[in-house]
């Protein structure tokens, strides 16, 4: 019942088009893991960025993607760039031959999605490196639900991430596929103590409106709830919540019941613990080591003793299984596909169309879609 992502047997090296601040995940994954991922190269086209990413990180910076794969020959690369500008650069270097790691989501909008597959499809190795289904919080319900634990799994609820992070692990959990939802919203305004951002705390106390969205998909016997407040990601006094229900158990947070086979009236009533190194006597380091539930040991970090935190663990997962499918010949090896990220932006792109609109909407098969 153990999640755990199989690590590389060969090094790869990635390239990077894109110097901001989401790029430096990239490159801190890399320093920490240098026997899994070496940096090829950044593209950087500010001379100033570029010096400063040469000297952080001791990694090479190109002016142009001509320049990084000539000189780099990356094996893959990540695209790191504005919405508008992702669409275009992704169908280029697939039209090159170069598998693509597109950072999320892959288009702005649905025109936008429509074109990308049209142009690129599944003929090309692109995925996309949404990494909320691999953080290892999130890893370790899935995998308590893949386990039959709760048996069909019929609702999920989360409150931690915006629509189409959100909405990958709701699919995720409910193990919906593409099947279309009927989606509804609404939207409240909350009045609450303005909290940090990425660049800490704000210099003011002071209060500030911070819009809540919630909205269901009914996918047919199976509802996902989606509820986001602006500022949600950072701020400590809006915390998140996941609750999973199936048809023998459920989760809310970290608490599981469930209603084992063998004995269904004496219901199981445990939870969800990390085991981290590095604290108290403990001189390992400081590293996750795995996650259980109860004594189910349902997540196991493939990258300890390496010091990264979640967010890092599930990129470098993304990157893993990337090049897993690079060595596969183009097979997929369990990341996350490009119809995937198309469906989760699509869906979020119409949560936001049935808040706006105050209707309930049915969604359409996308082009993307397969069983």
């Amino acid at each position: 019942m153990t999640t755990m992502t199989p690590t590389n047997t060969t090094r790869t090296t990635f390239g990077v088009v894109g110097s901001g601040w989401r790029t430096e995940f990239y490159l801190r994954i890399a320093a920490a893991l240098p026997d899994h991922f070496g940096v090829a190269g950044v593209v950087a086209r500010r001379a100033e960025r570029a010096k400063e990413l040469r000297e952080r990180f001791g990694v090479p910076t190109f002016d142009s993607v001509d320049a990084l794969l000539d000189d780099g020959r990356p094996d893959f690369v990540v695209t790191s760039v504005s919405w508008a500008a992702n669409p275009g650069l992704v169908v280029e270097l697939s039209e090159r031959g170069v598998p693509v790691l597109s950072e999320t989501p892959p288009a702005p909008d649905l025109d936008g999605m429509r074109a990308l597959w049209d142009a690129v499809g599944d003929t090309a190795i692109v995925e996309v490196a949404e990494q909320y289904p691999f953080l290892p919080e999130y890893a370790a319900r899935v995998a308590v639900c893949r386990s039959g634990l709760l048996g069909t799994v019929t609702s999920a609820h989360l409150s931690a991430t915006q629509t189409y992070h959100a909405i990958a692990v709701l699919r995720t959990l409910l193990d919906v596929g593409f099947a279309d939802a009927e989606v509804a919203g609404t939207a409240f305004t909350n009045r609450l103590q303005r909290g940090p951002d990425r660049d800490g705390w704000p210099v003011r106390d002071e209060l500030a409106d911070a819009g809540q969205v919630i909205a269901t998909l009914d996918f047919g016997g199976r509802l996902g709830v989606y509820d986001f407040t602006d500022g949600q990601w950072f701020h400590p006094i809006l915390g998140n919540r996941i609750v999973v229900r199936g048809e023998r158990g459920e989760v809310i947070d970290d608490r599981l019941t469930y209603l084992p086979q063998a004995d269904p009236d004496a219901p199981v009533q445990t939870s969800f613990t990390r085991q981290q190194t590095g604290l108290g006597g403990d001189l390992e380091g400081f590293h996750l080591r795995a996650l259980y539930a109860g004594d189910r040991r349902v997540y196991a970090n493939p990258y300890a003793p390496a010091r990264l935190p979640d967010e890092e663990i599930a990129i470098a997962t993304c990157l893993t299984r990337m090049a897993a499918r690079i060595g596969a010949g183009g097979q997929p090896a369990g990341g996350y596909s490009l119809a995937d990220a198309c469906q989760d932006h699509y869906l979020g792109l119409v949560v936001a169309e049935a808040v706006a609109s105050g209707t309930r909407i049915r969604t359409t098969r996308q082009p993307w879609a397969h069983d």
